[in-house]
């Protein structure tokens, strides 16, 4: 087995050579190559999912000094990086024909190679994201978390929409805030420690910088994760980016700031429950505040921007609670939003695709004309909003249940806070329902009148991520059950 974890997380970035010359040959076909790597990377992350209980893989390349790169494959890590590929591999099966329509109106022709750099791209964001996950030293973590800026910079820079060089640069910009904390913090604990391993962390515990290494570390995985007061840039950046990317930024790549959090943060025992009341308020906010945000928007894009940063503050309340359940909660909603928002970044790209609008106030009446776009709409608003038999039913309860336990250890704000986050959760589903009805249901516009369901390599995508939606919902135990224990180890350390 040794060796094999490697080979899985680059197997795309070493494939990124081969995909660009080919793409300059192929053209949009060489979008079937890409898949190949990416598939891999996937079909090696499931077959460990049946033994993830006892799942416990370490690889290791000496690089420096005191420094080594390591791969870990645990029980924490596994659910993530598999949702991270499986997203990447279906995607880019709905890109081949997005991205043709997308570059033939960019460049008013076939130009081979756009396509060739956007695959490139793509598979180098692929393999850092993954990277990011299964990273056990943080310099190895920090290099791979500001790898992912640059193939998703360049892919918004180049291929996104409206001003996308100006929000490409203020995503840039953002990003390099939220490393310039978050080193802050690296470099601060390992003066503390000495060592650059992850797990070394935890000796941080009773030191006089842990509570500083924590605020800097938590303030630059906030600016990733976009919760209120550090979300500017997602609003642009997830409206602007082409859709294939959209639905890997919001759903993937934001989360994995909150993997790092539990990963990192959640083990330094004393520092995270001394602020459970400031933390837990912040991700209130910024539920309330995306959520309102949505109900504001016409742009169909951008509602689903701000309805990611309303997602992020249920995974933050989750954390915040440092509690088993809410803390493993809150990872389970990381792969529940992932599928979902998915969902609908990949449905608003059909709808674009076939009827060139983004306006919502000028849609209406498209279940007629996109029967399949409109169920995955449905599926993948079911599942955000937490409405059963969906994966996000199980998530929102298991961060509610630790959000409460929390509070009824000594009834305080934090008893309050997790009641008004749980009615709320109302406000998901007022804003996911009004907008399905917006834009499938009502008057049919005379404009649309010539609409058609977007072709199979678009809508099969969205199909298998809402079957894998409620394939969860359903069974859920098999990557819960091992997520809780995980949990419960760090947090008893």
């Amino acid at each position: 087995m040794y060796g094999l974890t490697w080979l899985a997380l680059l197997a795309p970035a070493i494939s990124m050579p081969i995909v660009y010359t080919l793409g300059r040959k192929l053209g949009k076909n060489v979008g079937w190559v890409a898949l190949i790597p990416l598939s891999l990377s996937s079909l090696f992350f499931i077959y460990l999912i049946p033994g993830i209980s006892n799942t416990f893989l370490e690889e290791y390349i000496e690089w420096l000094p005191e420094i080594r790169f390591g791969l870990l494959v645990d029980s924490l890590s596994l659910p993530i990086v598999l949702t991270v590929a499986l997203l990447s591999t279906i995607i880019v099966v709905y890109s081949i024909p997005y991205m043709e329509h997308s570059i033939h109106e960019q460049y008013h022709g076939e130009n081979k190679k756009a396509h060739a750099t956007y695959y490139a791209l793509y598979l180098a964001y692929a393999t850092s994201m993954m990277g990011v996950v299964l990273s056990t030293n943080l310099f190895q973590f920090y290099l791979f978390f500001e790898l992912m800026i640059v193939p998703s910079w360049a892919m918004i820079n180049i291929y996104g929409t409206g001003e996308r060089e100006k929000i490409a640069l203020m995503y840039l910009l953002w990003s390099i805030v939220g490393a310039v904390l978050f080193v802050t913090g690296v470099f601060t604990a390992y003066a503390t420690v000495h060592s650059f391993e992850i797990s070394d962390l935890v000796k941080l515990q009773g030191t006089p910088t842990a509570g500083f290494i924590v605020v800097m570390m938590l303030l630059g995985f906030s600016v990733k994760l976009a919760t209120f007061g550090l979300h500017i840039w997602l609003p642009y950046a997830h409206a602007e980016a082409p859709t294939p990317i959209s639905a890997l930024l919001s759903p993937a790549m934001i989360g994995l700031a909150a993997y790092g959090i539990v990963r990192f943060l959640v083990p330094i025992r004393g520092v995270l429950e001394s602020a459970t009341v400031l933390t837990m308020s912040w991700g209130l906010v910024t539920m309330l505040y995306g959520g309102l945000m949505v109900m504001a928007q016409n742009d169909i894009k951008r509602m689903l921007a701000y309805s990611s940063i309303s997602q992020m503050g249920y995974i933050f309340i989750g954390i915040a609670s440092v509690t088993p359940l809410g803390v493993a909660g809150s990872m389970l909603h990381y792969i529940s939003h992932g599928l979902g928002k998915a969902v609908l970044f990949l449905t608003a790209g059909t709808i674009m695709h076939q009827s060139g609008h983004r306006d919502i106030s000028s849609m209406g009446g498209l279940a007629a004309k996109m029967p399949i776009s409109a169920i995955a709409f449905l599926i993948g608003a079911m599942n955000i909003s937490g409405i059963p038999p969906t994966i996000g039913f199980v998530s929102k309860f298991f961060i509610y249940t630790g959000a409460f336990s929390r509070g009824l250890l000594s009834p305080s704000i934090e008893l309050v806070i997790a009641m008004v986050a749980i009615v709320s959760t109302a406000l998901t589903v007022g804003y996911t329902m009004w907008n399905m009805r917006r834009i499938f249901y009502g008057p049919f516009p005379e404009h649309l009148k010539g609409v058609k369901e977007a072709p199979a390599l678009m809508t099969v995508p969205m199909m298998i991520l809402c079957f894998l939606s409620i394939l969860l919902g359903i069974y859920p135990g098999q990557v819960l059950d091992p997520l809780i224990e995980a949990v419960k180890q760090m947090i008893s350390i």
